[in-house]
C-alpha cells in the first residue's frame, strides 16, 4: 500500500480517479481546501476519517502532509507495468515518446520527472529496479502530484537491454549529455523517441550512454556546468513537444 501526503497531491489523485483506500484528515484541521477534498472524496465514493496529527506524520514519513493523507491501494499508488507486454502493445504510428531515468536517486527529482513526463504526453517512464529512488515512496508521490496514477512506470533490470529492445521496436534513443556535440534544438523529433536522463551526479552510465543512438546537449549560455535532472527533463521533453506541434 502506498501513501500520498499533502493537499495538492491528494486532490490530483482524487480528480484522476486513483485507487484510494482511505483519506485521513487531521483532527481539528479546518481549511477550505480540506473541505474541497472531503467533497471530492464523497463524490468519488472514497471513505475518509479523522486522525491525530502525529498519526498522519507517521504515515507521511516526513513529507509535509498539510493535514491530509491518502492511503492508496497497491494499484493506485503507481501504475507499474511489465515492460515486454507494454512495449509490444505500443502503436508506433502515433510517434510515442518515452522517458528513461538512469539511476535517479533523489525522490523529489524522480517525482518531478514523472510529473513532467505526464504533462509532456509521454507514454511511460522507465526506471531501473536497483540503484534508484523508490518509486512508491510518499516523497515521490507528492512530487509527482498525481501523475503516478495516470502514467505507467516500467521497472527494468537491465537498462542497456531495455534500450536495445526500444530500438528494435523502432524508437530513436537520445541521451542527454553535457559533452555531446549535437543540441536538443538540432534533432528531428518527429518519430518515436526515447529520451534518456542520467543520475544527478554522474549522468548516464557508460553502457547506457554507448547504447543510445545519439547524444544531445542543452545549450547553456551561462556559467553553470549542469542543470538539475528534473529541470533538464522538462527542457528536453517540451522542446520535443514544441517541434512536434510546429
Amino acid at each position: 500500500m502506498g501513501v500520498l501526503a499533502g493537499i495538492h497531491a491528494v486532490k490530483h489523485a482524487l480528480e484522476a480517479g486513483a485507487d484510494i483506500d482511505e483519506m485521513l484528515i487531521e483532527k481539528g484541521k479546518h481549511h477550505p481546501r480540506i473541505n474541497e477534498l472531503i467533497h471530492l472524496a464523497k463524490k468519488a465514493g472514497v471513505s475518509y476519517s479523522f486522525a491525530p496529527k502525529q498519526a498522519l506524520g507517521r504515515l507521511a514519513e516526513g513529507v509535509p502532509h498539510q493535514g491530509v493523507v491518502a492511503k492508496m491501494t497497491a494499484a493506485g499508488s503507481a501504475q507499474f507495468a511489465a515492460f515486454e507486454p507494454w512495449l509490444e502493445a505500443i502503436d508506433m504510428g502515433k510517434a510515442p515518446l518515452v522517458l528513461l531515468l538512469d539511476q535517479v536517486t533523489d525522490p523529489h527529482n524522480l517525482g518531478a520527472c514523472v510529473r513532467t513526463a505526464e504533462a509532456a504526453g509521454c507514454l511511460g517512464v522507465i526506471v531501473p529496479k536497483d540503484h534508484a529512488a523508490d518509486i512508491a515512496s510518499p516523497v515521490v508521490a507528492k512530487s509527482a502530484c498525481g501523475a503516478l496514477a495516470r502514467l505507467p512506470v516500467l521497472r527494468v533490470t537491465n537498462m542497456k537491454r531495455c534500450l536495445e529492445q526500444l530500438q528494435e521496436k523502432g524508437f530513436w534513443t537520445v541521451g542527454l549529455a553535457g559533452e555531446a556535440e549535437a543540441s536538443i534544438y538540432d534533432i528531428n523529433a518527429s518519430g518515436p523517441m526515447a529520451v534518456v536522463m542520467g543520475s544527478e551526479g554522474r549522468g548516464m552510465r557508460r553502457l547506457v550512454r554507448d547504447t543510445c543512438d545519439q547524444l544531445i546537449n542543452i545549450p547553456m549560455p551561462g556559467t553553470v556546468e549542469s542543470l538539475n535532472v528534473s529541470v533538464a527533463t522538462g527542457v528536453a521533453l517540451f522542446e520535443i513537444c514544441r517541434q512536434r506541434a510546429g
